[in-house]
């Protein structure tokens, strides 16, 4: 039980001793799908916003924890990245979340540069969202 509530805790900016200080330096909208019986696999895309300037991007993931399967829409705020070329590539990070027909979710993941994504998410399915994930990122 500790460790889901540090999981729970974690995810939220608000609640995350560590996190950023200060406006992000970008920000994300998403749509994706996850489906899990104690392993879980997803995938999606979405569009960073980063100095004025919007790309594409696609993302895969797989993970442990969590069953049943969700459909995701959220939004993210994207902290320490310095340079566009240093979004892409692997992220890990814990999320949390239920989705009893319609629920929320969070996740924080962080990259080898020290960037990190807090992302809340409205989700649709029926699915406990809570687990770790390594997380890839692709620009288009």
């Amino acid at each position: 039980m500790a460790l889901l509530f540090t999981v729970g805790c974690a995810t939220q900016k608000a609640k995350d001793p560590d996190a950023p200080t200060g406006p992000p330096s970008a920000t994300i909208t998403f749509h994706g799908a996850r489906a899990s019986y104690y392993g879980s696999a997803a995938g999606g895309s979405g569009t960073i916003n980063f100095h004025g300037s919007r790309r594409n991007f696609d993302v895969a993931s797989v993970g442990a924890g969590g069953t049943g399967v969700q459909s995701v829409e959220g939004t993210g705020k994207v902290y320490n990245l310095n340079s566009l070329a240093k979004f892409p590539g692997t992220y890990t990070g814990a999320r949390s979340g239920l989705t009893l027909l319609n629920g929320t979710m969070h996740a924080k993941l962080t990259n080898k540069y020290g960037t990190v994504i807090y992302i809340v998410g409205k989700t649709t399915g029926l699915a406990s969202s809570t687990g770790v994930d390594t997380i890839t990122i692709t620009l288009r």
